[in-house]
């Protein structure tokens, strides 16, 4: 079962929301660590410089001694009564003369050794077994050297306590986040359900259009795409109970005449009367297969769904075959049948969809031709792209201004003496159709109905 709309959304913008959040806290971490270490190295140098300035000063003002022979402690915690800060014990001061590496003062957090062997600048080392961050400062006039050095414990406390701070708020905003965004899909997708729910709710026989009014954009084409899809179930359905109703009438007819024919044989006593009686029963039955056998080719070729699957055909070959099997229909009439082809009558169409076409053709040709008539097909390539099949018989024709009627179902001209289905030229233009080639009447150089078919030629 494949996830709802809804949760696939869910699943799509939560994570891509933590992900982001989480690579956004990380480059806060990141900026803010960058920035806590610049600060502190600033202060660093600052503390350093003004430690030099004043070096001189305070150690002949502390000691009253040369200071050669000065090395004391300063900022001691065992030196004072208050308690001290708890970053205290993080940070350390060493004054040193140059160039004899005489230690003159130091903290008392400082070691007795130097914080860092280069003479200037910032350097990172291991101080009793933990990082620490120490500058130095070289005065070259006076030989003093400042190392200032500080634990980098300090400076990731500080940083963490930022982040927190500022992160900490966005981490209880997430799951609130994680709502808003639940809420704003259900919300932007309830016209969906709303249009599932007007769906849903319709009468099976109810194929109007649906209502576009207030319809987001986005969900616009799919109510067009339903409404075209209504719209062609509606036409389907009412073809397929005029269909229906027009076969059920047709079939009615020809099976009372059976039963009537049948029910005189059974009543004759005469032998004549009940051969001439069965003769009777037997042409209805050729009648009635004639009608079922067109009603399910129509049936079958009819829906929008029937297979169009396009190949190279010989037209020729297609034509052969149908005169074959009209051959025995227009011998017993005496009607001259003749075939006159192009030399390459290629033509793209449906195989089994043509094959009946052309013996519908042929059938309707002969079965109208009188009695030593004459019916010619003939297969021309008209151009390069197309390639037209005609098909001309000396029957009585049909007159011009009832020609398009002629391909409605079950529709017959009034008086002709032949009876038929009325549904040949119906598949045939149904054929047509699904064949993407054109279908013409005309009148016919023997004297009764052309019937022109224009196919797509294959190329190549």
């Amino acid at each position: 079962m494949s996830l709802s709309l809804r949760r696939r959304l869910l699943l799509t913008l939560i994570p891509i929301t933590a992900v982001v959040w989480l690579l956004s806290a990380y480059t806060s971490y990141r900026d803010t660590q960058h920035e806590v270490e610049e600060l502190f190295d600033a202060q660093m140098a600052q503390t350093a410089r003004t430690l030099l300035s004043v070096a001189g000063h305070e150690l002949m003002e502390l000691t009253g001694a040369p200071l050669e022979n000065t090395h004391i402690h300063f900022g001691g915690s065992d030196q004072l009564d208050i308690d001290g800060h708890k970053y205290e014990y993080k940070l350390a001061y060493q004054l040193w003369q140059q160039p004899e590496n005489r230690l003159l003062m130091r903290s008392f957090t400082a070691p007795e050794e130097p914080l860092t062997d280069k003479p200037n600048g910032y350097n990172t080392r291991q101080i009793r077994g933990e990082p620490w961050r120490v500058f130095s400062l070289l005065d070259r006039d006076s030989g003093f050297q400042v190392q200032v050095g500080e634990a980098m414990a300090i400076r990731e406390e500080l940083t963490n306590a930022v982040a927190l701070r500022t992160g900490l708020p966005l981490l209880i905003a997430l799951p609130l986040l994680a709502l808003f965004i639940s809420v704003g899909v259900t919300r932007t997708l309830s016209p969906l359900k709303q249009l599932a729910r007007v769906i849903a709710r319709r009468d099976p026989n109810n194929l109007e259009a649906v209502a576009e009014q207030n319809v987001p954009q986005e969900i616009s084409p799919l109510v067009e795409a339903l409404n075209r899809l209504f719209t062609r179930l509606s036409r389907a359905f009412e073809n397929e109970r005029r269909f229906t109703a027009d076969a059920a009438h047709e079939l009615r007819t020809p099976l009372a005449a059976l039963k009537v024919q049948a029910q005189v044989a059974r009543r004759s006593h005469d032998e004549a009367e009940r051969e001439q009686a069965l003769s009777n029963l037997l042409e209805g039955v050729d009648r009635a297969a004639h009608l079922v056998e067109q009603l399910l080719i129509l049936a079958r070729i009819d829906p929008q769904n029937s297979p169009a699957v396009q190949q190279r055909l010989d037209l020729g070959k297609l034509a052969e075959e149908a005169v074959i099997h009209a051959a025995g229909q227009a011998t017993a009439k005496q009607i001259e049948l003749t075939l006159d082809r192009c030399p390459d009558p290629r033509i793209l169409g449906i195989a089994e969809g043509i094959t009946i076409l052309l013996r519908n053709l042929l059938e309707n040709a002969i079965r109208y031709t009188p009695q030593g008539g004459r019916v010619q097909i003939a297969i021309e390539q008209e151009d390069a792209q197309h390639t037209t099949l005609r098909i001309a018989d000396s029957g009585p024709g049909i007159p011009a201004q009832k020609r398009e009627k002629i391909f409605e179902r079950f529709y017959r001209l009034a008086g002709q003496q032949t009876s038929g289905s009325g549904l040949g030229l119906s598949i045939v233009k149904r054929i047509a159709e699904l064949n993407h080639a054109e279908l013409t009447l005309d009148d016919s150089p023997l004297g009764g109905l052309e019937v022109r078919v224009r196919f797509l030629r294959e190329q190549g």
